[in-house]
C-alpha cells in the first residue's frame, strides 16, 4: 500500500462515519471498526444526500464512503462533503473500482481508496493515514493511477502508441 502526503499525530478517538446503502454491511463494519482502539463510529448514512447533511451536523474526522448507491452515489457526496470545508476527509471503501471512478473520485479530493475485500488491517491503517492529512491507496489503485500517469506522459511527450506484448509488462493490452 501507498501512503502520500505530510503527517500530523492526534490522540484523540477517530470520529468515523460509515457511507453504505447496505444496512447489514454497516451494521457490520460499526462491530468491526468498534473493535479498533482509537477508532470511533459517530454516524451512518445510507445514501450519499444523506451523507453530505449528516457530515453537515456531526463533522466527522473521516467518511468511509461506498461508490455505488442508489439516488446520489459516492462520487457526488464526496465532491459535496470537500466542498463544504470542515475538513472531513473521504475514503473511499469499494469493491472492483474502474478506472475512471478512481480517477474521479480522487479528483473529487477523497484522500483514497480501500478495497471492501481486503484485510481488516488494511482499512485500519487506510483511516490512520488519511486521518494524518496523507493519502491512501490500495494496491489495484495505486496500480491504475500510476498506469494513468504513465500513459498520460507518454502522450505529452509524443510517444506513438503500440501494443504491449508480455514481456513489457502489460498483458497484451493495447494502451488507450
Amino acid at each position: 500500500m501507498f501512503a502520500i502526503g505530510h503527517t500530523r499525530r492526534s490522540r484523540a478517538p477517530i470520529r468515523l462515519m460509515l457511507v453504505d446503502d447496505h444496512v447489514v454491511f454497516r451494521a457490520g463494519l460499526r462491530a468491526l471498526l468498534e473493535k479498533q482502539r482509537g477508532v470511533t463510529v459517530v454516524d451512518e448514512a445510507g445514501r450519499g444526500d444523506e451523507a453530505v447533511e449528516r457530515v453537515r451536523a456531526v463533522r466527522p474526522d473521516v467518511v468511509l464512503m461506498d461508490l455505488a448507491m442508489p439516488g446520489q452515489g459516492g462520487l457526488e457526496a464526496t465532491r459535496r462533503i470537500v466542498a463544504l470545508g470542515t475538513g472531513t476527509r473521504v475514503l473511499i471503501l469499494t469493491g472492483l473500482p474502474q478506472e475512471q471512478q478512481l480517477l474521479d473520485v480522487l479528483e473529487a479530493g477523497a484522500h483514497g481508496f480501500v478495497d471492501k475485500a481486503g484485510p481488516v488491517e488494511d482499512l485500519t491503517r487506510a483511516i490512520r493515514t488519511v486521518m494524518q492529512g496523507r493519502r491512501f491507496l490500495g494496491a489495484d489503485a495505486a496500480r491504475v493511477v500510476v498506469l494513468q500517469r504513465y500513459l498520460r506522459e507518454r502522450r505529452v511527450a509524443g510517444v506513438p502508441r503500440k501494443r504491449w506484448g508480455k514481456s513489457e509488462g502489460g498483458g497484451g493490452e493495447a494502451n488507450p
